[in-house]
């Protein structure tokens, strides 16, 4: 079982078994979302996750028309999980929200999916990437 939080920790979950997948996401939105060059997110089950804590929600239409909703802590506003209408069975936990000195990095699963790969900046090289999707 692993634990992933937000920063302050009021918000949490644990999952338990193996993600579904664990994918990169170039597009501008998950840029945005993460303030990074891109968003890596780890798939499971709705069944595989437990929920602890009062959550907020914001939704936003995806470029596929897909409903996205992301669950993010009201006190320090981290985005813990998002989920997608055309999925209601599947939650994306982004990586990073696994992070503590508890968890060795051999514990989270690499990603092997990589999507909006033309929005990907030119200095980002990934390995072990099998599926890719522009």
């Amino acid at each position: 079982m692993q634990t992933a939080s937000c920063n302050c920790g009021k918000l949490s979950l644990s999952v338990s078994g193996e993600p579904i997948r664990v994918s990169v996401c170039h597009c501008h939105a998950c840029q945005k979302r993460t303030g990074s060059a891109f968003g890596v997110q780890a798939r499971y089950a709705l069944n595989q996750v437990a929920f602890n804590g009062e959550s907020h929600h914001y939704q936003r239409v995806g470029d596929e028309g897909a409903v996205i909703t992301f669950q993010f802590c009201p006190n320090c506003g981290g985005n813990l999980w998002f989920t997608m209408d055309l999925m209601p069975d599947v939650v994306a936990i982004p990586l990073g929200n696994f992070a503590d000195d508890d968890v060795s990095k051999q514990q989270l699963a690499a990603p092997t999916v990589s999507v909006y790969q033309e929005r990907c900046h030119d200095w980002v090289k990934l390995e072990g990437i099998e599926e890719v999707y522009d």
